[in-house]
């Protein structure tokens, strides 16, 4: 490009030199020894290519953590752990099944990150990547969590059961700023902060025919604020929480950074789920790249060139 530039500016310098000597007139040059309306359309040029350069693209990438049509449950295809206390886990006909409903004290679910345990105090702290290659959950440039799931059964019959769920979804951005959903038999809310009482919710007629059917639902986070969706279909929306405050033997949890959870993490409500998909799209800021030369803008510098040609034919 720099190349094409310097031509150029030879081209337009002996160009205006010749039709000002044709008109009997002194040919005006700056110091550079271009003429001074040459001089501002390359400067012109030079910024819209410099700009045009120093582009930054957004490209969504999406990430299949877990397809059920490949077999196994989700800790087996490489981007999940499993975390169970009790839980009965079977994967058939392309969905995992995940049953908690025997006790309100069982955990079970997915991570996609390794843990560690310390029992004096009884601690559960998020560690290291399950895969290393698990994208940045930026907030700023946006992702979307999608996972398709079926609410066979759910009690939340706990000590506090009407702010739980037997089936919930953690998301946590690389700020650590996120949300939490709970999903039950008749409604979907999010947890409010890091009191954990129930925030936005919808219990409307059309959510429990989505909640008893398996399907994907799309939590979207971008900014400061999420959307969580099932198709076309709003469902709840709101800001991004700050649960980093939280205490007991999971607190660390939440002051973890890209971080996502499914499953039963409370033991005042229990679940019977199937699983049958989970990917993460995310939308990562590329550095600059280079500018394209692509053939339009040839075919342009080629007429420039041509049109040059001849003009300078026609003044010989």
């Amino acid at each position: 490009m720099v190349v094409i530039l310097c031509l150029w500016e030879d081209v337009l310098q002996a160009r205006a030199c010749k039709d000002s000597q044709s008109d009997r007139k002194p040919c005006l040059r700056t110091q550079t020894g271009v003429t001074k309306p040459v001089k501002t359309a390359l400067a012109a040029i030079t910024v819209s290519l410099t700009l045009l350069a120093g582009v930054s693209r957004a490209q969504a990438v999406q990430v299949t953590l877990y397809n059920g049509k490949l077999g196994g449950t989700p800790n087996s295809q490489g981007w999940f752990n499993f975390g169970n206390t009790g839980a009965t886990e079977n994967a058939s006909g392309g969905v995992t099944n995940l049953n908690s409903l025997s006790s309100n004290n069982i955990y079970a679910g997915y991570s996609n990150r390794n843990v560690s345990i310390s029992l004096f105090p009884l601690t559960i702290t998020p560690t290291t990547l399950v895969n290393p290659s698990f994208p940045t959950l930026d907030s700023k440039a946006g992702y979307t969590l999608s996972f398709t799931v079926q609410i066979l059964n759910q009690v939340n019959d706990g000590a506090n059961g009407p702010n739980r769920a037997g089936f919930s979804v953690i998301a946590l951005s690389s700020d650590r700023q996120g949300i939490e959903i709970g999903l039950r038999t008749s409604d979907i809310f999010s947890q409010s902060g890091s009191s954990f009482t129930v925030g936005e919710i919808n219990n409307s007629p059309t959510i429990a025919p989505l909640l008893s059917a398996l399907t994907t639902y799309n939590l979207n986070i971008s900014g400061n604020s999420y959307s969580l969706t099932a198709g076309a279909t709003p469902i709840i929306s709101g800001s991004l929480r700050d649960y980093t405050a939280a205490t007991g033997f999971a607190g660390n949890i939440y002051r973890t950074a890209d971080f996502i959870f499914l499953g039963d993490n409370t033991t005042s409500a229990r679940a019977n789920i199937n699983l049958s998909a989970v990917s993460v799209t995310s939308n990562t800021a590329a550095a600059a790249v280079p500018f394209n030369f692509n053939p339009t803008f040839g075919l342009l510098i080629l007429g420039a060139w041509t049109g040059f040609l001849h003009l300078k034919t026609k003044h010989k």
